[in-house]
């Protein structure tokens, strides 16, 4: 089976689907299957391949030694899972990674993906690009873990969404209470005593900033 590589090649994303095909660019792969609930990899076990999730959708989690769990994010194929740790020195998994429903992954072995760098520029500049951004979105859910109070993470989530004073959560209340690693009815509290303060309106997912002095102070 050829495996294109158009989701980290620069060069070919602006080509036809016929100039793809006659460039015959296949890389050696293995393919699993997973069922809804299974669990794809284990949080610290070494990564030996390059793991790109090519049907159905995942959740992430980090679970600390006592066993509490805090969720990172759900991820739809096509995408890459841990990608920017493949080529690092202590290369493990960060995550839990499991199948939220019925999953295909394609596995590249190091080796071949790095062949692949070596001869083509438009797949190294694209790999490259995907970990900054990886690190850029691990930084922010740093940001979000390191507020202390459940407002405070509320507000930087808020303030990060803003829009010229409105803003849209983009996930339901269960959601991010999972995202904040918090539970639910104390998240729900927590925005409808923001609303009773007059530090923001919100309704349906969606609100408006009242007042951004008393917003970035929650921040303090």
């Amino acid at each position: 089976m050829d495996v294109d590589l158009l989701f980290f090649c620069t060069t070919c994303r602006g080509k036809s689907p016929e100039e793809i095909a006659s460039l015959r660019c296949t890389i050696e792969h293995k393919v699993r299957t997973y069922k809804r609930g299974e669990c794809i990899a284990v949080q610290g076990t070494r990564i030996s391949y390059l793991y790109m999730l090519t049907k159905g959708k995942v959740k992430t989690e980090i679970i600390s030694n006592s066993g509490l769990t805090l969720s990172v994010e759900e991820i739809s194929a096509p995408y890459p899972l841990a990608a920017a740790f493949v080529f690092a020195e202590d290369n493990r998994f960060p995550v839990e990674v499991t199948a939220l429903e019925d999953c295909e992954v394609i596995l590249f072995s190091k080796d071949s993906v790095e062949k692949q760098m070596a001869k083509c520029p438009g797949f190294l500049r694209g790999f490259m690009a995907f970990t900054a951004n990886r690190v850029q979105f691990l930084s922010e859910r740093l940001k979000i873990f390191s507020q202390k109070g459940i407002k405070a993470k509320i507000a930087y989530y808020i303030l990060q969404k803003d829009k010229k004073g409105s803003f849209e959560l983009g996930r339901s209340i269960a959601s991010l209470a999972e995202y904040f690693g918090v539970e639910r009815p104390s998240l729900s509290r927590a925005i409808s005593e923001m609303v009773k303060e007059g530090v923001i309106e919100f309704e349906g997912g969606k609100g408006k900033i009242l007042n951004y002095k008393k917003i970035e102070e929650k921040l303090l």
